[in-house]
């Protein structure tokens, strides 16, 4: 019997010709919505106990900066397997190492809810971690392979934009959740919504027409990021990434517990709300990425950092609505900071440039999950102004980065 059209497998790799995604046809839409959901997915799951840190005291018994391992083991694991996942989809395939990775990082979402020890939490988070990282991993590949350059850079705007507010919504989401019935509930529901996104994603995602499968490589991925930690410039943005990033996480976990105690006594809701100022953040990359073009990298980076300074000073400042504006600045400038910094480190590659961007990502999330817990400490010791003075150090040392960021020296 003869197949019509029609009754092509939407995975049949026919039903796409073969060509390179362009903006407006059916494959760029299906991809990229598929990139979407799954971005959204990923960040919504890995960020989704910071509003949650101080029922985790109340609960386990713990203290804060102990808590605050559910956010930093998962943020670390996740740092240490993109050096894993990647070479694996080089020798297996892109879309195979997202669909199941993805898919069995429901498992710990829909287990967490039945754990009775935070011990037992903390190696469900880990287990997220280490099967989140296959998307970030091995989406940028995707991309590359398979849209055409006319449409790469829509492409990754949409799926950059799925980080973002995943790890927003994440936040407001079980923040939500966890007011009206439990921190268990966020984790169930998250882990009901990872089902359904995980069937989109497969049936969505069109098959790698245009990948090539090579030995993992894992002695080469070594070698060439051991050439870029001996890289001195390279290595000043790979350290802001992780100062950066270690203000960014921290200082979200520690605003949640001066927000629910005196005199503020917000609610999990009202402080998962509170991570709407992440939007700064999407409005301060885009325009940051206009403006290294006119004025360069290192003029980017240092800007970005006085602005998020700027931020925690204003945070020391007793208003709810002060605290607010702060959470803004501080947004604002850290995107900023991160996507100069970023770019930076994809300009002055002067090879292998996905590792050089990998490594980025792990310095960048290793520095979360050490900010999340270090943190920590001051807290339990100084209160906010201890936070405050830890955050001002960190920043002052990307300060310092920024300003000894020189083009001349690859020219």
């Amino acid at each position: 019997m003869v197949r019509t059209s029609s009754q092509k497998s939407l995975h049949a790799p026919e039903a796409y010709s073969g060509k390179r995604f362009l903006p407006g046809t059916a494959g760029f839409k299906r991809a990229s919505l598929a990139l979407f959901i799954a971005s959204f997915l990923t960040f919504a799951n890995l960020y989704l106990t910071q509003p949650l840190l101080p029922l985790f005291v109340d609960e386990f018994g713990i203290s804060p900066a102990a808590s605050s391992l559910s956010i930093s083991l998962a943020i670390f694991s996740l740092g240490a397997a993109l050096l894993f996942w990647g070479p694996v989809s080089d020798a297996v395939g892109r879309r195979q190492v997202m669909f199941w990775t993805m898919a069995l990082a429901v498992v710990p979402a829909l287990v967490a809810p039945f754990v009775e020890s935070f011990n037992q939490l903390l190696v469900m988070r880990v287990a997220q971690g280490l099967l989140l990282a296959g998307l970030p991993s091995v989406a940028m590949a995707y991309l590359g392979e398979e849209f055409d350059i006319r449409a790469l850079g829509l492409a990754m705007g949409l799926y950059i934009s799925g980080n973002s507010i995943g790890g927003m919504s994440g936040r407001i989401i079980s923040g939500i959740l966890a007011d009206a019935y439990s921190w268990r509930a966020s984790f169930l529901v998250m882990g009901i919504v990872g089902v359904v996104g995980t069937v989109l994603f497969y049936y969505l995602l069109p098959p790698s027409t245009h990948f090539k499968p090579r030995p993992a490589g894992l002695h080469t991925a070594i070698t060439s990021m051991w050439s870029h930690m001996k890289n001195t410039t390279l290595l000043k943005a790979y350290g802001i990434a992780f100062v950066c990033m270690f203000c960014f996480v921290g200082i979200f976990n520690y605003i949640a517990f001066r927000l629910s105690g005196p005199p503020y006594y917000l609610s999990t809701a009202a402080i998962g709300w509170l991570f709407l100022t992440y939007l700064a953040g999407t409005v301060s990359s885009t325009l940051s990425g206009r403006f290294i073009d006119v004025a360069g990298n290192r003029l980017a980076v240092v800007l970005g950092v006085l602005v998020a300074l700027g931020g925690v000073f204003t945070l020391l400042l007793p208003s709810l609505w002060t605290i607010v504006a702060g959470l803004l600045i501080f947004c604002f400038g850290f995107f900023a900071a991160h996507a100069a910094a970023s770019a930076w480190v994809n300009k002055h590659a002067v090879k292998a440039k996905a590792s050089a961007t990998g490594l980025y990502l792990v310095c960048y999330y290793t520095g979360g999950s050490f900010g999340s817990t270090g943190l920590g400490f001051l807290w339990h010791d100084h209160g906010w102004p201890g936070v405050t003075a830890g955050l001002v150090i960190a920043l002052a040392v990307a300060l310092l980065l920024g300003l000894s960021l020189r083009e001349k020296q690859h020219r």
